[in-house]
């Protein structure tokens, strides 16, 4: 009799650690995913300064969303283009670049960000955001008009120092 009671509880104890199990990672995958036309997921996030930014937060400004690395040597080019594009240009009233950590270590690139001047936000994920946003790769980057709805996703990087992109983007994000 005893013997049937502890096989009784431990049946019990198993199933009840498999449903939580299967309840979590249902609840998982059915967190919002970014989508074209959709409103750009939000997100609350640290920079590598310690500030926090919240795209909605961001509204009736154009945003340049951009995942990268450091051990990436086009995302390091990338960035470059952003600093070059913003040093030109100056910050805009409706326009902002903000870039995220994919699988870095953000005390490599604060070092990186100081060295190169980079004056744009740099935030560090913890793999929830680029997972939310499909990150297959970097650098990956996503269009946000002034609305919040996600237009365009770039696969690749950009030379955003080109004087024609911001300017085109602007017009049509607007």
């Amino acid at each position: 009799m005893k013997k049937n009671v502890f096989l009784i509880l431990f049946v019990l104890l198993a199933l009840i650690v498999t449903g939580s199990i299967v309840l979590k990672k249902s609840k998982t995958s059915f967190r919002e995913k970014a989508q074209i036309g959709l409103p750009a997921p939000d997100f609350e996030l640290q920079d590598i300064n310690g500030k926090k930014w919240r795209l909605r937060d961001l509204k009736d400004k154009i945003v340049i969303l951009n995942f990268w690395a450091s051990w990436c040597s086009d995302c390091k080019e990338e960035k470059k283009s952003i600093q070059a594009y913003l040093n030109k240009n100056g910050n805009s009233d409706d326009l902002v670049f903000i870039t995220v950590l994919y699988k870095d270590n953000p005390i490599t690139v604060s070092e990186m960000a100081k060295k190169e001047g980079f004056s744009f936000p740099v935030l560090i994920d913890d793999g929830v955001i680029s997972t939310i946003y499909g990150i297959k790769g970097v650098p990956e980057t996503f269009l946000i008009d002034k609305k919040g709805v996600l237009r365009h996703k770039i696969v690749g990087p950009v030379d955003w120092s080109n004087p024609h992109i911001v300017p085109h983007l602007k017009k049509v994000l607007s």
